[in-house]
This record gives structure tokens, sequence and C-alpha cells, in this order.
């Protein structure tokens, strides 16, 4: 094992991930701000639309390819071949489905002219993310961090070249496609040299069963987050999906937290789980004390400051997205804590029971969503998501408890939810100030409270404080 490299690659992915996602989120925010409730709820119908059918472009040989790649580097080039060969034949097959179901739907012209371009789009993105999961397989995650965060730039340029000089809605999904056509060609002249791919269609049908699981459980996983949107496209109005898709929009941004932080971790845990059953439980328990520091302190922050917050990034156009924020915060505590668990299930071969539980959780989702919208409007999608997200973590805790070994998780979280609650005091105490004042001030509070009660977290600091020290002196160095 590597530190040296799984440091390099956990920093470059934290980093990275972090500025794009923060660039993402900032104009994410302005294209909502300039487009208004309507027009914004035609572009998240869109977008949903189109990211769900792209999924099933995804059979979960991507996924396969990290786990046998990362335990045998020599299969990479037939395990890469195949899987840009599949992948690129279910690419197409999703963008037809795309554009014939759209129909049916009986979406506007709007919708469906904004489906035609970010279909394409979704479609380069889709084989961009297979070549990110080859980086991932031979622990070269800087590279992939360095060309997402690329991606996120090449976005944010043409959506703000679309802002000033006040262009339409559909102008923002050629900023989309042009960006990942961009980046495909960047990728391809990068791969050139690093590897070959092998096309073997005679390995191609075991390849797809055995990434069958993993397929099916990214489908379950990501159309989770997407459906609650697709489904109120089709039984609300633009304007309602709009105020709904500002607060829960904001949200999926935030989720990939616990991905963005563990990603470097997948070679390592996939090999523990393989060989040593005590070690790899331990790096899940820090993994999951980590997570759920940031999830629950990140959720009790933005249910305190809910109000200030979306009257502030919105421009007081979307003050009704404030309840629906304090109901939907608690996805982010709800997946740090789901995440490491679900790993565990995944990196021990036993991935159809998160599948089956994903799976479950869906139906779930769609069938509560019918049933409480008549009744709540938009805000029985945001419970649902919540209840939901609950029976997800209980699920996971369960069977790893009961299938794989028993984690130590409820005497880590008493010192989290004590430092949540004297942060959450900071915050309501200061909520007629700037939200961002306000949200410093309490996250300063938390983590010295956190810091003081735990070890542990005290040794993460300490460690943080070092790596800055010695930045601070290699570009004092630098200038000198």
């Amino acid at each position: 094992m590597d530190n040296r490299l799984i440091i390099k690659n956990a920093t470059a992915l934290g980093v990275s991930g972090f500025m794009a996602k923060a660039i993402t989120a900032v104009v994410g925010i302005f294209i909502t701000r300039y487009l208004g409730p309507g027009p914004y709820g035609d572009y998240s119908a869109a977008y949903a639309f189109a990211g769900a059918f792209i999924l099933f472009a995804e059979w979960g040989i991507s996924q396969l390819m990290v786990q046998e790649g990362s335990r045998n580097p020599l299969v990479l080039p037939r395990y890469f071949g195949n899987t840009l060969l599949f992948k690129s034949l279910l690419a197409i097959l999703c963008y037809f489905l795309m554009l014939v179901f759209m129909f049916p739907a009986g979406y506007n012209q709007t919708i469906k002219t904004l489906i035609l371009v970010i279909g394409l789009a979704v479609c380069f993105n889709a084989l961009n993310q297979s070549v990110y999961n080859y980086y991932q397989a031979v622990q070269k995650n800087y590279l992939s961090a360095w060309f997402q965060f690329l991606t996120t730039m090449l976005i944010a340029v043409f959506s703000v070249i679309v802002i000033l000089r006040g262009m339409g809605i559909v102008a923002f999904t050629f900023g989309y496609l042009f960006s990942y056509i961009i980046i495909s060609i960047l990728l391809f002249l990068a791969l050139r040299k690093e590897i070959r791919p092998v096309v073997q269609l005679n390995s191609l049908p075991d390849m797809v069963k055995r990434g069958m699981p993993f397929g099916i459980h990214r489908i379950f996983y990501y159309l989770f987050a997407q459906i609650s949107i697709i489904i109120l496209s089709l039984i609300t109005t633009s304007v309602e999906l709009g105020i709904f898709s500002a607060a829960y929009k904001l949200m999926l941004v935030l989720i990939f937290i616990p991905s963005l932080m563990t990603s470097a971790l997948y070679p390592v845990l996939y090999q523990l789980g393989e060989t040593d059953a005590d070690k790899h439980q331990n790096l899940t328990e820090k993994i999951f004390k980590v997570l759920s520091a940031v999830g629950i302190a990140g959720s009790t922050l933005i249910f305190v400051l809910a109000e200030p917050l979306v009257a502030w990034l919105y421009d007081g156009k979307f003050n009704g997205s404030a309840p629906i924020l304090m109901i939907v915060t608690w996805l982010l505590a709800f997946e740090c804590m789901s995440f490491s668990l679900g790993d565990v299930l995944t990196t021990t071969n036993r991935q159809w029971q998160r599948t089956i539980l994903q799976g479950s959780a869906l139906v779930i989702l769609i069938a509560m969503i019918l049933i409480l919208y008549p009744r709540l409007g938009v805000y029985g999608a945001a419970y649902t998501v919540i209840a939901v997200e609950a029976f997800i973590f209980a699920g996971y805790y369960l069977l790893v408890r009961r299938g794989v070994y028993k984690l130590r998780l409820w005497r880590q979280l008493y010192r989290t939810f004590i430092a949540a609650l004297l942060m959450a005091g900071t915050a309501w105490m200061m909520k007629d100030l700037h939200p961002l004042i306000s949200a410093a001030t309490a996250g300063i509070v938390f983590c010295t409270v956190l810091l003081i009660l735990d070890k542990e977290f005290r040794k993460i600091g300490q460690y943080v404080w070092g790596m800055m020290r010695r930045l601070l002196r290699q570009i004092a160095h630098k200038k000198t």
C-alpha cells in the first residue's frame, strides 16, 4: 500500500473536487437567479430526464474495471477497451430513447429542445467517466481530478458568457455540450501513450454479467437523486418545480462530498476486503466518523440558516424554497452516514445486497411521492426524500452489522452531536447577520468543540496544520 500515493490522490481529489463543486454551486446559483422559477423548472426537468436515461449506458463494467484493475493491472487494457465499446453503443441507444420518450411525457417545446442538446452532452460525459474510472484503477486520481476541474471551468466560462450576453435557456445546454466534447478530445490525446485499449468480444458477456450488480446499483443510486424532479415535472407546474429544484439541487451538489473524500481509498478498500477484515473495519469506522461529522454539521447549519441563505443566494426570487431547504438539508447528513456503510458491502463482494436495498428505496420513493403530492404538494416530495434516506441508512447498517462485522459507530457520534448543537445555537444567535458571517463563526465553534472533545480529530487537525505549514514554507522558499 503506497501511502504517499494515497495522500497525493486524496489531496488532489479533495482540493480539485471542492473547488469544482464550489464553482458548480456558484454557477448554478447564478443560472437559477438568471432564469427565475418557471424557466429554471424547465431546465431542471430536461437535465433530470436526460440524466436518468444516460444512467443505463453504464452497466457496471467501469466499476468492475476499477475492482479488477486494482487487484491485477494486467487486465486493464482488455477491461478498458471493452468498456469503451460497450458504453459507446449503449450511449447511442440511450440518446435515441430520450428523444422517443420525451413526446409521451408531455413536455413543452422548450424542454424538448433542451433534452435534444443536453442529451448529446451527457453521452460524451458518460464516456469521459469511464476514463476517470481507469485513472482510479491505476491510482492516478489526480489526473481525473484535473480533467474534472477543467470540465467545470469550461462549463462555468460558457455559462457566464450566456448570462452576460443575455442569451436564452437553450444556450446553457450548448455550453455543457461544447465542454464535454473538448474534454473528450483532451482525454483521447492524454491516453494515447499510456494505454492501448484491447477489445475482446468473447470476454464482454462475462464482464457485463459480473458488472451487473455495480451497474444496477449505480442506476438505482443516481436515479434516486433525480426521480423526484422527474415525477414532479410530470405532475406539477414549472414554477413549483423550479421552487423545489432550487433547494433540492443545492443539496445534490453537496451530497457528492463523501464520494470526493473517499474516491482515493477505493482501491485500498477492495484490497483489504479480500485480505484483511480487521484493517478494513478499522478504516471504515474512521471514514464513517469523519463523514458523519461533515454531514451532521452541514445539515444542521443549513437548517438553522435556511431563510437568510436562500434570500441571499437567489436574490429574493426563490423565498418559497427556504422551507423545502430546511427539510432536504438532512439529505447531506444521511448520505454521509450511509456512504461508508454502503462501500463496505461493495468492497466485500456483497454488491447485490446494496443493489436490492437501493432498488427497494427507489420503489418506495416513487410510491410515497405519488401518495403525498396530492396532500402536501412539493413538500410531500421533500419529506419523502428524507424518509427514504433514513430507510437506506438503517438498511445498510443492519446488513453490515449482521453479515460483515459489528461496526462500532454510535459511541463515536455523541461528540459530534454536542458540537453540532453548540454550532446551531451560535448560528441562531447570529441569524440576523450576513449568512456567510454566521456560517463561518458557527463552523469555527463546531470545529473547536470537536477538537477539544475528540482525540482522533485533534490528530487530523494537527496533520492538516502540518501540511499547510509545509506548503507555506515551500511557497515562501520559491519566492526567495
